[in-house]
Order: C-alpha cells, then sequence, then structure tokens
C-alpha cells in the first residue's frame, strides 16, 4: 500500500457509531447514509479484523460495501475488500480524540437486488447469507441469526448470534444479544466447534487472527489468549497489538507497555505519548515535558 500503516485502529463499535453519524465524518465520500436493520441500526459484518457495512452514497441507488479495520493484519490485506481509501473515516477514541483512518470500498455483492434492500432496511436479500470460506466454514445467516456451515452447506454450527466473523486459526468472533434491559452487543471467541473458548460478556473483541484476542468491558481494556487466559489484565482505557513480545497501553492519560506476562514494562506508565515497539525491541516514547520522540529499548 502507498500510505502509511496507522498506528492503532479503532474497536467495532467506534466504527458503527461513526457510520450511524456520518455527517462530516468522510474525507472524499459525500452523502454517506447507513443502511439499517429492522431497529434502526445500521447493519454490518464483523470479521476477522474488519468491520462491513452496507452504506449507500449519494446519487448512486447501488449499495457498496465499506470495509473497516480494527486490526493491523487485517488492514495489511485490506485490498481484498475492495479500493483502499486512505485517511478516509473519521473515528473518534475513548479520549474524546478523533483521527481518519483508512477503509476499503466495493460494490455490494447483491447490486441487482438493491432496490428491495433500499427500501426494506434490515431485511437480508437473497445472495447475501453467506460469506467467504474460512478454513473450510463459512459465515451463514437464517432469518436474523448468524451460524457457520461447511463448503458442502452443511450447517455446523447452528445459527444463533447475531453477528458471526470468519475463522482464522481455528477461532472466530461472535457476537450475542447483551441481556434484558441492556443496549449493544456483547462479543466473545468460539473454536470450529462452537464451543466457548471467550465467554461472550465483553462490549468489543478484536481477534487478531492467530494468537490474542484484544478486549473491552466497560471501557476498560485487556488481552486474552487463544485458550481463554487473561494475558493482560483489563486495566487500561486502550490497548494496543503486541509487537515483538509488547503491546502499548493507556491509562489516565499516559502511555506505557505491557509484556506477555501482563507485566508492566520498563518505566511504567509515565510516556505522555508512545509508538509501537519495533524490531530489536525498540521504541519511540515523548517524556513528560519533551517536545521530541526519544527513543529507548525494551530488550
Amino acid at each position: 500500500m502507498n500510505h502509511n500503516t496507522p498506528k492503532t485502529f479503532p474497536t467495532v463499535n467506534s466504527y458503527a457509531e461513526a457510520i450511524a453519524n456520518p455527517e462530516g465524518r468522510f474525507a472524499t465520500l459525500s452523502g454517506v447514509r447507513a443502511v439499517e436493520d429492522a431497529e434502526g441500526t445500521p447493519r454490518y459484518l464483523c470479521g476477522t479484523g474488519r468491520v462491513t457495512f452496507r452504506i449507500l452514497l449519494e446519487g448512486e441507488r447501488e449499495p457498496y460495501e465499506l470495509t473497516c479495520f480494527t486490526t493491523r493484519a487485517a488492514y495489511e490485506a485490506g485490498e481484498r475488500y475492495g479500493r483502499i481509501l486512505p485517511d478516509e473515516l473519521y473515528v473518534f477514541g475513548l479520549d474524546g480524540e478523533g483521527r481518519y483512518c483508512p477503509v476499503a470500498l466495493r460494490p455490494a455483492a447483491d447490486r441487482a437486488v438493491s432496490s428491495s434492500a433500499e427500501e426494506q432496511p434490515g431485511r437480508e436479500t437473497e445472495g447475501n447469507g453467506e460469506g467467504e470460506l474460512c478454513e473450510g466454514l463459512r459465515v451463514v445467516v437464517r432469518g436474523d441469526r448468524f451460524g457457520y456451515a461447511d463448503a458442502e452447506g452443511r450447517m455446523t454450527i447452528e445459527p444463533r448470534y447475531v453477528w458471526a466473523g470468519d475463522f482464522s486459526e481455528g477461532r472466530a468472533p461472535v457476537a450475542v444479544a447483551a441481556p434484558e434491559g441492556e443496549n449493544g452487543l456483547l462479543m466473545g471467541l468460539i473454536d470450529r466447534e462452537g464451543n466457548e473458548v471467550i465467554a461472550a460478556e465483553y462490549d468489543d473483541l478484536s481477534w487478531d487472527g492467530s494468537r490474542y484476542a484484544y478486549v473491552d468491558r466497560g471501557g476498560r481494556h485487556g488481552c486474552i489468549d487463544r485458550t481463554g487466559r487473561v494475558v493482560v489484565p483489563l486495566a487500561y482505557d486502550w490497548i494496543g497489538e503486541f509487537d515483538y513480545g509488547f503491546a502499548l497501553v493507556k491509562r489516565e492519560g499516559r502511555y506505557g507497555y505491557v509484556d506477555e506476562k501482563g507485566e508492566l514494562a520498563g518505566e511504567g506508565l509515565i510516556y505522555r505519548d508512545a509508538r509501537p515497539v519495533g524490531e530489536g525491541g525498540t521504541a519511540e516514547v515523548l517524556l513528560p515535558g519533551a517536545a521530541d520522540f526519544t527513543p529507548i529499548r525494551l530488550f
């Protein structure tokens, strides 16, 4: 790709909020309108490291798929989901600040039946009920529930989820409706047999497609491994992905690094800003009172 990889990526919920309130959020796309479900919520599908929204553009009757990335790995393979639009969508972070993020745009797979989708938001149209085959399983939609079928179309995990993502390394993110009286969804991680590896109890979950799931509950962030073991407790306002054995974290306006034992590394949470760890264990940090970033070594 011709543009720089973002340092961090927004969550599914952050993207959903931006798409639900698109006024002034797009750099070049105009008249963006989300296709909504029967409850007025933008229709989207969670995948591994990404979330895809169905949208309509000003002056066009045919729908598009707008894919937003929640992990670097998904972004680096982003061109498979359409034309990359760098710095297109403005998304707010937990700290109240925001930035433009790259997205991928492509015509919806079922453009031929787009008029019914526009007239009846939330209705699943024929041809939009199956996903890509990933590790021998594909997401299928039956009514308003998501499940999984094999390459021959045999249902292997019954449709019981509100949303479901692709399998990667034997794991897939799924979402269920929050308990009665609460709004939104709760996310977890399942294996190929449909067993819960990480219980669906998190406000957001981003599976890196290999080792770790980054989770958020009540605004507190942490990390859980593919077996369900807590790696980093939910003790931070934000957490980035692990790079070379360390993840960038933030709490109360200060940054630091945690290792894969969940312990703070180096000087702890003292930096005004910081960048992910690079090859050789080096990172760049902004020390208190400093105007420029300083390199440090963590191992």
